[in-house]
């Protein structure tokens, strides 16, 4: 071990052993001591007003995406989009492209069904009306991702969906109910899915009953057909519900070969591989800005954001480099004067068993994202206290001044972001709460009282000594 790294170790033991004392006199509530990790900062004069094992090495769930948007505000600029391009070699003769069509795969984690038909539309604005070759799908943006390790009993789940190159609509299959011209009621889908057959004999119909689909009506695809069950409240008109049936490819396929037979084109084979160097565009799609992406990420924990985010990063790292998200991270994190010692990153979502940081180090990033430029671009990413997001029924009685990024995994639950007080004699903090316990999940209550003495007055913490 290295002089630095033995008195960095000295260090954090002996301000453990300063803090063991306080730690025992802190209301946790039902949380043990040594559960939690905590860290408070006062952003206007850098006083650290609380710390309770701040250098425990800590899963932080989906707080880790604080890291993935700071890394990415400071690499990418706040209006970078992701585009999609569709590519050829081939002339048009007539209505016909004469030969494949190259869907060149950008990552995008928010592409769409309507930015398909919006491509698509620029194709039929050229005259091309029918597709004479195959639709190649083009993946060498990203090496293939497998789903998380560690989550096989969530397998299906849409959290635990992998990034992909040609992700649409986070790869699901809305149903809505809707009245024919008959006035009867009907199942339309998004995509269309033309040949697949429905069956709806378990799909029992009512005329009463929740609108909100999910809780009693799923479905599932088996040997081409789609089979709907559970019960279908005739009332809900307008309503939908997604299913998860395809993998991410597939669901491309589906979705492109869906809108295209619904707008007159043909029936095409599908393929993958690398477009052409002298190919030209024929069809683009850009993506909302980042700032945009990452509000979306971080308001509702999304883990295909965070992880497409990642991989993104990767292909900005330096020249010379392969593709490596992990260093782009780290790079940007460095240029900051963070220190990622205790950093453990495995895909930057928080969806891992094997992530890793200190409350210390996250309570640092948030001071410096505070300073830096993209100061309200980053906090605007976070759920607003009792408003919206993964906070929209939490801390209602603090108010919108408190700006926080939820963390929910099986053994942890955490809590990262800030205190912004409308008083002008209170300053702001950064706050940071991380729990990694096999009691966690009823922990919720003590985290957030935590919290809330966090933010009134760190050190209300302490109980009364006799």
């Amino acid at each position: 071990m290295s002089a630095i790294r033995f008195h960095r170790a000295l260090a954090t033991v002996l301000i453990g052993l300063c803090w063991l004392p306080a730690a025992q006199a802190w209301d946790f509530g039902k949380m043990r001591p040594e559960e939690v990790a905590v860290y408070v900062q006062d952003l206007h004069t850098g006083r650290v007003l609380a710390e309770h094992r701040a250098d425990a090495s800590m899963n932080p769930a989906s707080t880790m995406k604080l890291v993935t948007a700071f890394a990415a505000f400071s690499t990418l600029p706040p209006d970078y989009r992701w585009r999609t391009e569709w590519k050829t070699a081939a002339p048009v003769a007539g209505n016909t492209l004469q030969g494949d069509l190259y869907w060149v795969g950008s990552g995008n984690p928010v592409f769409d069904q309507p930015d398909i038909q919006a491509m698509q539309a620029q194709l039929h604005a050229q005259g091309i009306e029918r597709l004479g070759g195959k639709v190649v799908l083009d993946r060498s943006i990203w090496p293939p991702q497998a789903p998380a390790a560690g989550f096989e009993d969530d397998e299906g789940e849409l959290f635990t969906t992998p990034p992909d190159p040609h992700m649409v609509a986070y790869k699901v299959l809305w149903l809505t109910l809707a009245k024919d011209e008959a006035g009867q009621i009907v199942l339309e889908l998004n995509p269309p899915l033309p040949d697949t057959p429905l069956n709806t004999d378990e799909l029992r119909r009512v005329n009463s009953g929740s609108c909100y689909l999910k809780s009693h009506m799923g479905g599932e695809y088996r040997d081409g057909v789609l089979y709907l069950r559970g019960r279908l409240p005739t009332h809900c008109t307008g309503s939908s519900v997604y299913i998860n049936i395809f993998d991410t490819p597939t669901f491309a396929r589906q979705s492109f070969r869906s809108h295209w037979l619904a707008t007159g084109g043909n029936d095409v084979p599908f393929a993958e591989g690398r477009v052409p160097a002298q190919a030209r565009t024929v069809a683009v799609s850009d993506s909302k800005p980042l700032t945009e992406v990452l509000t979306d990420m971080n308001k509702y924990s999304n883990n295909v954001i965070a992880r497409s985010v990642f991989l993104t990063l990767g292909t900005h790292t330096a020249a010379g480099r392969a593709q490596n998200p992990d260093h782009a991270v780290r790079r940007a994190l460095a240029a900051s004067g963070l220190d990622d010692e205790a950093l453990v990153l495995e895909n930057g979502s928080g969806l891992s068993r094997r992530e890793r940081l200190t409350a210390r180090f996250l309570g640092q990033m948030l001071d410096k994202a505070y300073r830096s430029p993209f100061q309200a671009a980053f906090i605007h990413t976070l759920p607003i206290a009792g408003v919206d997001g993964t906070l929209n029924t939490r801390f209602k009685q603090v108010g919108p001044g408190l700006r926080l990024k939820t963390g929910t995994l099986k053994n942890v639950r955490a809590l990262a972001g800030y205190w912004l007080p409308e008083n002008p004699g209170q300053n702001p903090l950064a706050v940071v709460v991380l729990v990694n316990s096999e009691r966690s999940d009823g922990y919720l209550p003590d985290l957030d009282r935590l919290v809330r003495k966090l933010i009134r007055q760190p050190q209300a913490l302490e109980k009364p000594q006799p």
